[in-house]
């Protein structure tokens, strides 16, 4: 019996390292199941391994020597990890304010507009903060249009901004709409 609980223990363990555990496996499926779940590499393992690194990084400088180190694992399978906008989404990712509703996909700005556009409604959009702005049917639509011509690079840029918080959804919206209505 005392050879099967160091047996255990050992699996425990080498589980734990590999972040596995119930725990830490809550934390990298609430970075998953979020807005971000696509953080620009090339494989959903990839975009796994990023939001592992992003639920165990607790400072950004942490962070991007995580993201080193990923970017030459495995003799070069993930070096994606390295480029500048795979470092900022992940970046964004942990310190991200969503909580509660915010965190289901559909609370992403981009398909909040696309409703928008779909319905032909004037209603309200809510931001990572859960304040709500108006904005008018037309508007939104000639905005959804404008976004989804840029490339997702910088599209994702554009998001980031839009989804932050009501203030910095209000001018990044505004900028957007002067740039579709010209």
């Amino acid at each position: 019996m005392d050879k099967l609980d160091a047996r255990y223990k050992i699996f425990k363990e080498k589980l734990k390292r590999l972040g596995y555990m119930k725990g830490e496996a809550k934390k990298v499926n609430k970075v998953m199941n979020e807005k971000t779940a696509d953080f620009g590499m090339m494989s959903d393992a990839g975009n796994q391994k990023v939001a592992r690194i992003v639920a165990k990084a607790k400072t950004e400088k942490e962070l991007r020597v995580m993201m080193d180190k990923l970017s030459k694992m495995a003799k070069g399978k993930y070096k994606e990890a390295e480029e500048d906008d795979v470092i900022d989404r992940a970046i964004w990712a942990m310190g991200s304010s969503a909580q509660g509703m915010q965190l289901r996909p559909d609370a992403n700005v981009l398909i909040q507009l696309a409703g928008i556009q779909d319905t032909g409604r004037d209603t309200e959009v809510r931001t990572d903060d859960m304040k709500k702005t108006k904005v008018k049917a037309k508007d939104a639509s000639n905005v959804y249009d404008l976004l989804m011509k840029l490339k997702s690079t910088e599209r994702s840029k554009y998001l980031r901004l839009l989804q932050k918080d009501k203030n910095s959804f209000t001018k990044t919206y505004n900028a957007i709409l002067k740039v579709a209505n010209r």
